[in-house]
């Protein structure tokens, strides 16, 4: 089926995986340290009322940001019952986050603004755009561990696509640990801002920062790192996990990421791609057992929405930005997303055109189940950029990619005789890709993948909508 779409060839070869192993080692031994505060840590209660900081029943401060404040090394800031605490916090220091089930930390509106002097001095020095963000990690210093806690929208914004709006944001060397927490609603109050390219519930480091009145991007290479576990992400506006930019790292697994859907009564889906995890710009990550569903765009502009993205390159991203290499993505359930895995690698050739990397960019995607019971897009551009609609299980743009073991099912991404729109269970544009032991779902019959093509560098794009 994929040979009456496109007349491609394909080699194969089994790429080395010495240099992905390296990688893992060096993110698992950092990562170790997250949460190691010291055991029996002095709890700070927050509450309503306050009282002698005893328990939930006589609480020592009435601010989560007071507690914050008045916490040292290894404490425990606790916030007790459920009704809503809304506040900005900002963290910069070695510190827990936790309280009551249902303990609640929500966008204050309006949205209070966060004076110079506790940001990251770039904002200062670099006349940088102070995002609304609330939950703030950042500096060296910070390693914070937010377990348990409600953090939740909607976000009042300025009025403007001029924005940046964020649940919780980790730059600047922070590191956090997020367990079990849910992350919802980071969306602008106003709907008719709704195709506005901001929203993301989590943000890990940050390659690329606008400047106070929009007018063009700082490369400024904002490092984070993160754990990011059994955490329901739902209700953002453009990326549910972005983690971006050369140096941060972030290991994302057993978490539930859901986006807007189809036909669920919202404004989302017909006027801007979602992608549910984002990983681009260098940064490096494990990405495994996480649930990912509804990233889908209806829209007629020429896009497609994503449930893992995964990009890097100069094509279409300037300044000129780092390829994103060695990821591994596996054990994923992927549903109803336009595309369910979308690896684009590209960089620019001597002729100023979208070119396949010359390098290996290594991405591993195996043991996936991805899944699509519909065709609802029909502005996206396929890989050789022609419009019409796409949706793909897998598309992969990289050289030296591993797509193995996967199983692919439904009708979105079935093939048609007569495209578009097109619809692809693996598409691969790629150099020297492996791709193995891939299933998919034919009515009731599983059978394996057909081989897929590689295409001329020239034609290529980035088809995918990333956050910037």
């Amino acid at each position: 089926m994929f040979q009456m779409l496109r007349s491609r060839k394909i080699m194969f070869f089994l790429a080395p995986g010495a240099v992905l192993l390296l990688v893992l080692a060096a993110m698992l031994t950092f990562w170790k340290p997250f949460g190691a505060h010291a055991a029996g840590s002095l709890k700070l209660y927050v509450g309503h009322t306050a009282g002698n900081n005893t328990s939930c029943a006589s609480p020592g401060f009435t601010s989560v940001q007071a507690a914050v404040n008045a916490a040292n090394t290894g404490n425990v800031v606790y916030l007790c019952g459920t009704t809503p605490y809304s506040e900005q916090v900002i963290i910069t220091k070695a510190i827990t986050l936790t309280g009551d089930t249902g303990a609640t930390i929500a966008a204050p509106s309006p949205f209070p603004s966060t004076p110079l002097t506790s940001l990251p001095p770039q904002f200062t020095t670099d006349n940088l755009f102070v995002p609304q963000a609330i939950v703030f990690v950042w500096g060296a210093g910070a390693n914070a561990t937010i377990k348990n806690l409600t953090i939740t929208g909607v976000m009042p914004g300025n009025g403007g696509c001029a924005e940046d709006e964020y649940g919780v944001l980790v730059i600047d060397g922070a590191k956090a640990a997020i367990n079990n927490d849910k992350i919802l609603n980071i969306q602008d109050s106003n709907s008719s801002l709704y195709g506005c390219q901001f929203g993301v519930a989590v943000q890990i480091g940050r390659q690329y920062w606008p400047t106070a009145n929009f007018a063009s991007y700082v490369t400024e290479d904002f490092v984070g790192h993160a754990i990011i576990k059994n955490t329901t992400v739902a209700g953002y506006q453009k990326n549910g996990i972005t983690v971006d930019g050369p140096g941060t790292t972030a290991s994302l697994t057993w978490n539930i990421v859901n986006g807007a859907g189809r036909n669920n009564g919202n404004l989302f889906s017909p006027i801007i791609g979602q992608n549910g995890i984002e990983i681009g710009r260098g940064a490096a990550a494990k990405i495994e057992y996480n649930t990912v569903t509804g990233n889908s765009y209806t829209g007629p502009a020429p896009a497609s929405a994503g449930g893992i993205l995964v990009f890097g390159g100069a094509c279409g991203d300037t300044p000129v930005t780092p390829l994103t290499t060695n990821t591994q993505i596996d054990n994923n359930t992927l549903t109803n997303n336009d595309v369910g895995l979308y690896i684009s690698n590209l960089i620019v050739d001597t002729n100023n055109n979208c070119a396949l990397p010359t390098t290996p960019t290594n991405i591993q995607m195996y043991r996936n189940k991805i899944t699509n019971s519909a065709v609802s897009n029909i502005g996206g551009t396929n890989l050789f950029n022609i419009g019409g609609g796409y949706q793909a299980g897998i598309s992969d743009e990289g050289n030296a990619d591993r797509i193995t073991s996967n199983n692919i099912c439904g009708v979105g991404y079935t093939p048609v005789l007569n495209p578009p729109p097109y619809l692809s269970q693996i598409d691969v544009v790629a150099t020297n890709p492996l791709i193995k032991g891939n299933t998919f779902c034919s009515t009731s019959q599983v059978v394996n993948v057909a081989p897929t093509q590689v295409a001329q560098g020239t034609h290529l794009h980035r088809g995918a909508s990333p956050y910037k």
